[in-house]
């Protein structure tokens, strides 16, 4: 037909004024111009005008210029046309792929090279296929054209008949329903789950404009609706045959002779939400990993996990990446900014179906953007109690979960449910659960609670003076001799005794809060690997990690709670044949030490009003600010020496906000400069010297803040924040805007750079050769599976080939699991 015309406009972004006007016609006639009049001209006659967006953007200002001309949108139809990774390679989300910027002529030829392929790609479509997409979208207005300029003609009419026989969907879900009030979103969705390939993920700006989608992907496979004739849930559904494909196992844990985890795992799957009360190391992660991974594959879903602490993060998805699955990743402040920039990727592309984040993660525009992109199926809350006991002391942030769950849910048109866990029986910490959960979204969390005792520990009070403890301490590892983790109260005491511990003969390594991340990360492998028998560590290490073998805690310092105790020592044992130890070394003046550390940690009514004066004056011009917690503590006239200055700020701002003074809102931080390109400070001087960017007292602002910047970097405290603006502008004492200043200058005077400082570490052991050894040996393996494998589906045992393997090249059952991994996530 030559009667089409593609076209593109180029609009102000300041005032919506028209500028461009590109067009490219049937036959080959090219428009450009910013003359309405003279493509009304051009434009004369045809019947049918396409673009990309066109309805939503170019028609506003192009609609007059033929009154009963048709429209063709190819935006809504390639998530219909090309939903199977790779996309179409001109389309990136709702915009076209092109070189060339602001060129409405070359937009105008790529609509068309899109629109001639997505009618080839509906052309290879089944008629039973296309008469689903046409019964469904053909009164759309978004569609409706692209069917009359192919003159379709539907050949058959029983859509709930077509969809069912088409689409493993499970058999009772209410089609008829659905095609009648959403079929733009079931259209979108049939699309999907008829690619089968778990990974392929709708576009966010269908997210975006159809937020029923996801609604309707549950509807269909998310949902099992319990009925014996029902294939598909039983096939998707079946909890025991899932255990064992995923995870190995025959049969879930029983906790005193009721089976509460395969109860709680049910539920999920019901999309319920729920309240699970299980011992430490009693198989709550399986609770909502099993789950969270058979959503994944169904309904190309992501289960968020919102967990305490970083170490807990890392463990569980190097585990799961141990069992050979790579649907997990974690955002956390341990990752360098290529890791996290990977970790997003893998969300944001689909391969993964869990995502673990801490709490704070939440305040992050980031994170939002991701979740709103994503289909989200749950969120689960691991160590939920601390709502309640560390509501106000560790973590102030969870009290914001309930919040962005509410305002996600919202955004996205649908209800999400939650699972919480945790390890605390206590009356007073399950009902402040479950009532925050009522009051913040409506939801009744079923309870799956268990006794929390644990038949393989045993555990032992010393009485000990603090002269006697360590004499104790280094005999009780001397006659166990396993892995062995002992809590301390302090950060100093976690580097004494295990420098002590280590000069004695009993190698150990420190775990705490103020490690930098590359150390907390080193001394936590070394633990779990084996490296190393003994680890020395504040409340910090622990929380979610697995190490199946530890025989023995030693608490050289009491707990701050029951709750805390009972967590960490629940570390031992987690091998239910292995006996377990756990001691307490105790003395009279532990009890007051601990007193004293209580009340340090505590906030008095005084020190919240002097936040909230603080914030009235930020704000007595107007009423919304974005301050660092450092600042507001100067401000509030606060000892910037006090530990944890920040989490304390934090508590304050959420008792505020409790009380409704304020709202506190998405963190807003800003990049100015993250890396040094001088190579000393004696350079950096004298190009600032030089420098015409800078007056007198600029130099010496410039010189003091390259100064600490190299200071930090060679001592590590850039780790600890000691880089950021508020830190550089209190420690140095300059104005906040006058350091923002002096970095800009900085950058253009080619000091300091908006990249990112990367560092390679190369054993002196290592060389080139030796590198390329190791490479060569992998290129070898991969080509040996390459052959071995075929465009079809199959299983494989990976010992037999391995056993192949060793033949063509260096192998072992690691390393082609390594390979296989490599694989799914590239």
């Amino acid at each position: 037909m030559n009667n089409i015309i593609f076209v593109d406009v180029e609009v102000s972004p300041q005032d919506n004024r028209l500028l461009d006007i590109g067009a490219v016609g049937a036959d080959g006639r090219i428009f450009h111009s910013e003359s309405l009049q003279e493509f009304t001209c051009f434009a004369r006659g045809a019947g049918f005008f396409c673009g990309h967006n066109i309805i939503e953007h170019d028609m506003r200002y192009i609609g007059h210029a033929a009154a009963d001309v048709k429209v063709i949108d190819t935006l809504y139809f390639s998530p219909l046309l090309f939903p199977e990774k790779p996309y179409h390679a001109l389309v990136k989300d709702d915009k076209l792929q092109v070189e060339e910027l602001n060129n409405p002529v070359n937009d105008a030829i790529k609509a068309r090279d899109l629109f001639y392929d997505e009618i080839a790609a509906f052309n290879r479509l089944s008629d039973t296929m296309k008469d689903i997409f046409y019964i469904l979208l053909r009164n759309k207005p978004q569609f409706s054209g692209f069917f009359e300029y192919l003159k379709y003609i539907c050949k058959n009419n029983e859509t709930e008949k077509m969809i069912k026989k088409t689409t493993k969907i499970c058999g009772n879900a209410p089609i008829s329903e659905i095609a009648r009030t959403r079929p733009i979103e079931l259209a979108y969705a049939i699309a999907l789950i008829a690619t089968g390939d778990p990974h392929s993920l709708m576009p966010p700006w269908v997210h975006r404009n159809f937020s029923g989608v996801s609604e309707i992907m549950n509807r269909l496979r998310n949902i099992p609706c319990g009925e014996k004739n029902c294939a598909f849930c039983a096939e998707t559904f079946g909890l025991h045959k899932r255990l064992k494909d995923i995870f190995g196992y025959e049969e879930c844990r029983v906790y005193n002779s009721e089976n509460l985890q395969e109860q709680a795992a049910a539920a999920a799957l019901g999309n319920k939400s729920l309240l699970a009360v299980f011992p430490t190391g009693g198989g709550k992660s399986i609770t909502f990993q099993l789950p969270a991974l058979i959503a994944g594959e169904a309904v190309r879903g992501i289960t968020v996990v919102i967990s305490p602490l970083q170490s807990l993060m890392k463990d569980q998805v190097d585990n799961l990446a141990a069992l050979g699955i790579p649907g997990a990743v974690t955002i956390n402040g341990l990752l360098s900014p290529i890791e996290r920039t990977e970790a997003l990727q893998r969300a944001e592309n689909g391969i993964a179906s869990i995502l673990y984040i801490s709490p704070e993660q939440l305040r992050s525009n980031t994170i939002e953007r991701l979740l709103l992109s994503r289909h989200v199926v749950r969120f689960v809350i691991d160590e939920a109690h601390c709502f309640s006991s560390w509501g106000q002391d560790f973590r102030v942030d969870y009290l914001y979960i309930g919040d962005f769950i509410r305002e996600l849910a919202q955004k996205k048109n649908h209800a999400i449910p939650v699972s919480c866990f945790t390890a605390t029986a206590k009356q007073k910490v399950i009902s402040d659960i479950r009532e925050y959960f009522k009051e913040k979204l409506n939801l009744d969390l079923k309870l799956y609670s268990t006794d929390t005792a644990r038949k393989n520990l045993r555990y032992q009070v010393l009485y000990r003076e603090e002269t006697e403890k360590y004499s104790t301490l280094r005999d009780l590892i001397s006659s166990k001799a396993c892995p062995t983790i002992v809590y301390v109260s302090r950060t100093k005491r976690s580097w004494q005794l295990a420098q002590k511990l280590t000069d004695d003969g009993h190698p150990a390594l420190p775990f705490h809060g103020r490690l930098d991340s590359k150390t907390k990360v080193e001394n936590q492998n070394a633990f779990m690997n084996g490296d190393v028998n003994i680890v020395v560590a504040t409340k910090a290490f622990g929380m979610g990690v697995d190490k199946k073998d530890v025989g023995l805690i030693i608490h050289y310092d009491i707990s701050d709670s029951l709750e805390d105790y009972v967590q960490e020592s629940g570390r031992a044992g987690r091998d239910e044949s292995i006996d377990a130890i756990c001691y307490v070394l105790f003395n009279d003046n532990d009890l007051n030490r601990h007193f004293i550390m209580l009340n340090q940690t505590k906030l008095s009514i005084n020190e919240i009003n002097q936040v909230w004066r603080a914030i009235k004056q930020l704000t007595r011009e107007r009423y919304s600010i974005s301050r660092s917690p450092l600042e507001i503590a100067r401000l509030a006239g606060w000892d910037d020496s006090v530990a944890e200055i920040e989490t304390r700020v934090k508590t304050a701002i959420s008792a505020l906000e409790t009380a409704g003074y304020l709202t506190r809102g998405k963190n807003s931080p800003h990049v100015f400069a993250t890396s040094i390109l001088a190579k000393t400070m004696m350079e950096a001087s004298e190009i600032i010297q030089r420098s015409p960017n800078f007056d007198a007292q600029q130099k010496e602002h410039a010189a003091r803040i390259m100064s600490r910047l190299f200071s930090s970097r060679s001592t590590k405290e850039s780790d600890k924040g000691e880089s950021r603006v508020d830190y550089l502008a209190d420690s140095l004492g300059i104005p906040k805007q006058d350091v923002i200043a002096s970095i800009g200058q900085l950058r253009e005077s080619g000091l300091l750079s908006d990249t990112k400082d990367l560092t390679a570490y190369i054993y002196r052991s290592d060389s080139l050769k030796n590198s390329i050894k190791i490479l060569d040996e992998f290129i070898q393996l991969e080509d040996f599976l390459i052959q071995s494998f075929s465009d079809e589906p199959i299983t494989v045992n990976l010992k037999e080939i391995n056993s192949l393997a060793l033949e063509n090249a260096k192998s072992s059952v690691k390393n082609i699991k390594t390979l296989l991994f490599y694989w799914v996530i590239k």
